[in-house]
């Protein structure tokens, strides 16, 4: 394996790495500005690759070791990606990402997954989680995301897509690319735009189902949708008319009228119900100021 080659691969996992004129392996350590440097072991029978890291000033550490000469260089870039991609230096990268999630009030932290990559777990109140990726694995540095992919968990193999701002393969077919919404946010990379609409889809699942269910789990017959709620305004115009002045203590006139203020009712509201409408109204301004920031 030529070391040109072996550049090349690694050029090819976004990895910063040049080859200097002395024949050693320059590569730029994601997340920090500490380099690995490579290069032919001089010892030993077998032709080796010695391996160290140094710090941005150059200095050596103690952090070395031998990789295995191969013919291929699969085995090797293997090898380097999997230290560039340790959580301890991908973590500094997403810095501003956790930062933006846990600011809107998400537990969110990377972890590590089988195959050695790297996605940001939100852990919610009711035991599900939402994951990030980007729109897969975290790539080594946050530059190199170009969308997000959020997927809320439930039990089982149950998954919602959240929020999906990555552009699909241009080369995806129609199957291959059913997973993305043609009408999700369209913010691509943007950080705080996401944790904004993630934190916003947290609270209204949350006040949706009132803590009663998962937000994951089925939905039950009369599942809240904009036909039923028109329903409901409709019988609530045809309640018994109210002609006189209000005459029960905390209680509340409602007016109903067809779209262009014709046909004009008036319903009295007991101050029981008042509390609750109170309640239900207030939960619903505090999902809704988002949308108007």
């Amino acid at each position: 394996m030529e070391l040109s080659h072996l550049v090349e691969a690694l050029r090819a996992e976004a990895l910063d790495a040049a080859l200097t004129d002395d024949g050693q392996i320059v590569v730029n350590l994601p997340g920090c500005r500490d380099q690995l440097i490579l290069g032919p072991s001089r010892g030993g029978s077998e032709p080796r690759l010695f391996w160290q890291r140094r710090t941005f000033l150059g200095t050596r550490t103690n952090e070395c070791g031998y990789l295995e000469w191969t013919a291929a260089p699969q085995p090797v870039v293997g090898a380097i990606l999997g230290y560039a991609r340790a959580p301890g230096l991908t973590g500094p990268q997403y810095g501003p990402v956790l930062d933006a999630l846990r600011s809107n009030g998400l537990d969110a932290a990377i972890v590590t997954t089988g195959g050695g990559c790297h996605l940001i777990r939100v852990y919610l109140a009711d035991g599900t989680q939402l994951i990030v990726g980007a729109p897969e694995s975290l790539p080594p540095q946050l530059s190199q995301v170009t969308g997000w992919l959020v997927r809320h968990k439930g039990p089982g193999d149950r998954s919602t897509v959240v929020y999906h701002s990555a552009p699909p393969p241009a080369s995806a077919s129609a199957s291959a690319s059913q997973d993305h919404d043609s009408g999700a946010p369209t913010g691509g990379p943007d950080v705080h735009l996401m944790a904004k609409h993630v934190a916003r889809y947290v609270t209204e699942a949350g006040l949706r189902h009132d803590g009663h269910r998962r937000p994951t789990a089925p939905a039950p017959e009369g599942e809240v949708t904009a036909r039923s709620l028109s329903r409901l305004i409709g019988e609530l115009a045809h309640l018994p008319r109210h002609q006189e002045e209000l005459d029960n203590p905390g209680g509340a006139l409602i007016t109903v009228t067809e779209r262009d203020g014709s046909n004009t009712r008036t319903t009295e509201v007991p101050a029981e119900l008042v509390s609750r409408m109170h309640t239900v109204l207030f939960n619903m301004l505090t999902v809704m100021r988002p949308y108007d920031e």
